[in-house]
């Protein structure tokens, strides 16, 4: 017997609740690493049930009716998700650092246009990352369904008319055959981005079309009258489930992702959605049927609108310097169950029932869109910051140790605060940073004087490249000095195996290292500065927190690096600068009266037992290690103005006035080595 497809499916619904369990825990940092699974279960119940209908509706009528089926979307999705958006605004342009509105303005308006997975695509965004994220960031997977809902009826549609004159089975495998296609492209392009642009693989509707499609694919199974029944339907089920919760378990952000790992949730999920066909009662239902699931698989969609920004916007008010406690961020989980309920009761469920026209009801979405954007702008240009200084005036200040902080942000602050992060030095200007992750390019910038007696090269990622400027100013003022730069984003020169912001195994990193090794052979620099970032993810230890074999590696790899360098090249290496857990700039413009707040511990910022490691390793090859961060930090803190000059454009990386100052200090690090 072919089951009723119109038939209310508890299992699927009381799946919703387990998806946004997970969703909440993982988020929430309680539970589930890998809970964010909970959204590609999402997508398949979302394939599943929206295909399902859309099927029914051609094998009944021939056709679809598209105003009616957006419509319908229209009343279930937009009215919650424009509230949130307009309450999350407000919210967010009282709570987060004045700098940041800019980026909130455009985020929402993204949200309400349904293209915020393109916009954080666009920004390179790192959804896994964690580090100070957008209090819209979860609605990109909104914008992956509505696109979605927008053109897959229509593709379905058209399929279904081009075999107009064949009979309904073939329709069906011409259907099916179609479907197949897409999750296959989808997946292979989900596969390859995942390697080359983890953003786009992550937030774009052509990488993550195949999970929605997949649930499709079971309901035409399921419209067709392919299902288990018995104990196949309830062991299949049960796996399922069990998939799902292995997949949330054991992934983690380090997980390269979506990738191959999505095959795992996705094809759990599939197996749970189709398998619950049967409505077997030993099957998954017996528990996803129970009230507790049933009533947060209810509230789900608000929930998910709700529990991000009320987790993001107190964490901004507060600063990432530390997380939010236990208690808060269960307090911020209660909050959004509440308020999740609310607007189920009091707006989803009345919107739904709106008797309106479906052509009259996509009208009023679009022109509750149009208003909500107006109330965004206005709100964004009420609430732009006016001022991004104090009233106060600081003196200019030579570098020193102990270095002298002014505790304010001054008049004139070099570079200015909403300048700062764009502002680059000549070296990257000119294109002599690689920036590109998949590019293993070895650029061929001389700087100095090109017929200089001494040739000096500087090799590493970006926090090599952000000493440039001071190398530049140095030779200038000694003369006849002959400047190499080899850099590149997140890539150091220490041998060591990397990864991706995609966490994938960083091979053009190696790639690059090696053809840098063979530049500074071939040109035999009198002097190589080695400098570079000491928080990039290693491969065998991702997590910062396990210092121990952290550290093992990298002095292995530093070991590796030093003999590998031309033998009569006198070798400098640097320690690196201060780490702060959020962008200075963005900090400062919430504390224009309290620069400190926006400074950190010297133990925090400056990984002391690290540096020693380093020190060792250099010195014991009859190399020369810098540490420089007496000329940043007190022995306690590590400031972010001096004088007149903003010490960082970012979380860590120098401002370009900042670091011209320590030109001499530059100079003693070459002349040392030499």
């Amino acid at each position: 017997m072919t089951p009723n497809p119109r038939a209310f499916r508890a299992d699927v619904h009381g799946l919703r609740g387990v998806d946004v369990v997970l969703v909440l825990a993982e988020h929430a940092r309680i539970a589930f690493g890998g809970g964010f699974v909970g959204v590609d279960v999402f997508f398949v119940i979302s394939g599943f049930l929206i295909t399902g209908h859309v099927v029914r509706e051609l094998e009944q009528r021939g056709r679809v009716d598209l105003a009616a089926f957006w419509a319908r979307r229209v009343r279930r999705i937009l009215p919650s998700a424009v509230l949130v958006v307009l309450v999350t605004a407000v919210g967010g342009f009282v709570l987060v650092p004045p700098l940041a509105h800019g980026e909130l303005a455009q985020a929402a308006l993204a949200s309400l246009v349904s293209i915020p997975n393109l916009y954080f695509a666009a920004e390179g965004t790192n959804y896994l990352a964690g580090e100070a994220p957008s209090p819209f960031q979860h609605y990109w997977s909104l914008g992956v369904e509505e696109q979605f809902y927008l053109l897959w009826p229509l593709l379905l549609l058209i399929v279904w008319r081009t075999g107009r004159r064949a009979s309904d089975r073939r329709r069906a495998v011409q259907l099916v055959a179609t479907v197949v296609v897409l999750i296959v492209s989808s997946l292979v392009l989900a596969v390859l981005l995942t390697d080359r642009s983890q953003p786009w693989a992550f937030f774009s509707l052509p990488s993550r079309a195949w999970e929605l499609a997949a649930g499709g694919l079971a309901a035409v199974a399921v419209r067709r009258g392919i299902v288990l029944h018995g104990r196949a339907a309830a062991v299949v089920g049960w796996a399922g489930l069990a998939g799902v919760l292995v997949a949330a378990t054991v992934f983690s952000a380090d997980t390269a992702y979506p990738g191959t790992a999505a095959l795992l949730p996705v094809l759990a999920a599939v197996a749970l959605v189709w398998s619950g066909a049967d409505r077997n009662p030993y099957g998954p239902v017996a528990l996803l049927g129970t009230r507790p699931l049933q009533y947060l698989g209810g509230i789900s969609y608000a929930l998910y609108l709700w529990h991000w920004p009320l987790l993001v916007l107190p964490q901004a008010a507060v600063g990432f310097a530390s997380p939010l406690p236990v208690w808060a961020r269960l307090a911020a989980v209660g909050a959004a169950v509440v308020l999740a309920h609310l607007t189920t009761r009091y707006v989803e469920q009345p919107c739904r029932g709106l008797r309106a026209s479906d052509v009259r009801t996509v009208l009023l979405g679009l022109a509750a869109s149009v208003v909500a954007v107006a109330v965004v702008v206005g709100a964004s240009t009420v609430t732009a910051p006016r001022m991004l200084t104090s009233d106060r005036v600081a003196a200019d200040v030579a570098p020193t140790t102990p270095p002298t902080f002014t505790p304010f942000v001054p008049v004139g602050l070099d570079p200015r605060l909403d300048r700062a992060t764009a502002l680059e030095s000549q070296y990257r200007r000119n294109g002599c940073h690689v920036d590109s992750a998949p590019d293993t390019t070895i650029n061929s910038c001389v700087l100095g004087d090109p017929r200089g007696a001494l040739t000096v090269a500087l090799v590493g990622d970006s926090h090599a490249a952000h000493w440039m400027p001071a190398l530049e100013a140095w030779a200038d003022r000694h003369g006849g000095v002959r400047v190499l730069g080899y850099t590149k984003n997140g890539c150091t020169m220490v041998d060591v195996e990397l990864r991706t912001a995609g966490n994938r195994a960083y091979r053009e990193c190696d790639t690059w290292r090696d053809r840098v090794l063979q530049r500074l052979a071939a040109e035999s620099p009198d002097v190589v500065l080695v400098a570079g970032s000491a928080h990039l993810p290693l491969e065998g230890a991702p997590d910062e927190s396990d210092r121990a074999v952290r550290s093992g590696l990298w002095r292995d790899g530093l070991r590796r690096t030093l003999a590998a360098l031309p033998e009569r090249s006198r070798v400098s290496v640097f320690a690196d600068t201060p780490e702060f857990a959020e962008s200075v700039p963005r900090c400062l413009s919430a504390n224009l009266d309290d620069t400190d707040a926006c400074a950190v511990d010297r133990r925090t910022g400056v990984d002391a037992a690290w540096i020693a490691s380093e020190r060792r390793v250099t010195e014991a090859a009859g190399h020369h290690y810098v540490d420089l961060n007496d000329w940043f930090c007190t022995a306690t803190r590590c400031g972010v103005v001096s004088g007149n000059t903003l010490m960082y454009r970012d979380h860590g990386h120098l401002t370009e006035p900042w670091v011209r100052a320590l030109w001499q200090q530059i100079g003693a690090a070459v002349e040392e080595a030499r």
